[in-house]
């Protein structure tokens, strides 16, 4: 199985060699321009940092992209540029129209036996080789020489075959690569994070890639489900406790999410704690966690309105909207309205909402659950932490984990297409109407109880049952 080491290096030094070709200095003065004249947040930051500060990050940018003609290389350097004003809400996509590197080849030992391997298994003695599964795969990871290799064994698709190197890693575990193949595309990605998680060293992380042994224990199988699972779903944990995990609010996952809430209601009316735990739960739409919040309501609950600000590029989106298919007449008009209440006032930040903050008053409190813990971290942002502003102010609720990631007082964002054609830039139109009173980008919003380094994340939701139960 030599030359499965031999190939990645080869396949390595390929990539490296080539380049997509594009003028990074164009590009940067082009997002420059669209950011300053467009992004609803520009003002507000510039004025924190300075104009002096500013113009010297524009000629740190400027002196990396002049010379730059790799598109990832340039990207990476705009992304860079964003972050002075805020570490998320903004997104650069390649288009499809874009320079593609060369298609990597599947990377295949023909000798591979899942047979032999387990036979070999039976003496090693190494605590990290063995049978490893995810959702998609199993994979056999084994020791050679200075590296470990993950080697297909079994995969739901069909593009990948047993023998097929999923990833290799560093004997120190430092460095490692991944290996992706589809009908469409290929890469080798470098990864950034290799850990073990759970007792035993039973779960497996590659950056956003998880696997895990058969016999892992209780906590860790939560903890790896709420990690792989493409759905959002829940049970009742004990007879105290109702527990859901939440992995998006997208306005797409709105039915999952509401079929685990109307599975689950009896229990969560009946039952004295619930936890709803958000870890990984980006952000997306409101009318996504609705349906939450009358099990955690006590007490009328505050939303602080946003206002857009009005460019000519920025209010095209509404007419855009207004021409969608499929709105009735009255739809139609509102957005017209609003596009044109916005043509009338380019330049300013404009409330079209009518109110500065929105009071939600339901006509009942439900006596169960008694206890809510909501499991937070730093990746948390934007709608998602829009429904923690709102379940701060129940009676019930109590924070477990980490600071969220701080994407909130800018949103809804917008496309803009590079000139060139390589990118999308996506930036925001909206600011909160807390700014600048109450600011959460890049301070995130924190929880009541932080669960240190001391304690696993396979432990948290013990953890906040215990608090949940605590006398």
């Amino acid at each position: 199985m030599k030359s499965i080491f031999l190939v990645p290096l080869f396949v390595l030094i390929a990539a490296g060699a080539y380049a997509q070709q594009c003028n990074c200095k164009t590009s940067f003065e082009w997002v420059r321009k669209t950011f300053e004249e467009n992004d609803a947040g520009y003002a507000h930051i510039l004025k924190q940092k300075g104009q002096d500060a500013y113009n010297m990050h524009n000629q740190l940018t400027l002196d990396r992209v002049k010379n730059t003609t790799n598109l990832d290389s340039c990207i990476g350097y705009l992304q860079d540029w964003v972050r002075f004003f805020r570490t998320d809400h903004f997104r650069f996509t390649k288009t499809a129209s874009a320079p593609a590197p060369p298609e990597f080849k599947i990377i295949h030992d023909s000798k591979f036996s899942a047979a032999q391997f387990k036979q070999y298994l039976d003496k090693s003695t190494d605590s990290i080789e063995g049978i490893w599964e995810s959702p998609d795969y199993t994979i056999a990871v084994r020791k050679q020489n200075n590296s470990y290799t993950g080697t297909v064994i079994t995969a739901t698709a069909a593009s990948w075959k047993p023998g097929d190197l999923k990833f290799d890693m560093s004997a120190d575990l430092k460095t490692g690569t991944r290996y992706v193949y589809g009908n469409k595309s290929s890469a080798a990605i470098a990864i950034k994070k290799i850990q073990f998680v759970g007792k035993g060293k039973t779960v497996l992380q590659l950056d956003n890639f998880y696997l895990k042994r058969p016999l892992a224990d209780v906590a860790t199988n939560e903890y790896y489900r709420l990690k792989t699972s493409p759905q959002p779903f829940g049970y009742k944990r004990d007879s105290n406790t109702v527990y859901i995990h939440i992995n998006s609010f997208n306005y797409e996952s709105k039915g999952a999410i509401d079929s685990v809430l109307k599975s689950l209601h009896a229990a969560i009316i009946t039952t004295p704690n619930l936890i709803i735990d958000l870890r990984d739960c980006q952000g997306g739409s409101d009318a996504s966690f609705s349906n939450l919040v009358p099990y955690l309501y006590t007490n009328p609950i505050r939303s602080v309105m946003a206002e857009f600000y009005s460019t000519p590029m920025n209010n095209q989106m509404w007419k855009d909207i207004a021409n969608r298919e499929g709105l009735d007449p009255e739809e139609k008009k509102t957005y017209l309205d609003i596009a044109d209440l916005m043509n009338s006032k380019l330049g300013q930040f404009v409330n079209i909402f009518g109110k500065d903050v929105n009071v939600l008053t339901l006509n009942k409190v439900l006596p169960y659950p008694q206890n809510i813990g909501i499991i937070i971290h730093e990746n948390n942002f934007s709608t998602t932490e829009e429904f923690i502003l709102k379940a701060k102010q129940s009676k019930k609720v109590k924070f477990f984990g980490r600071k969220t990631g701080g994407a909130l007082d800018v949103s809804n964002m917008i496309e803009a297409k590079d000139p060139a054609g390589n990118f999308i830039f996506e930036y925001c139109i909206s600011r909160s109407l807390r700014i600048p009173e109450f600011p959460v980008d890049d301070m995130g919003l924190h929880p009541d109880f932080y669960l240190d380094r001391t304690i696993p994340e396979t432990e948290w939701v013990d953890f906040t049952t215990s608090i949940l139960n605590a006398k």
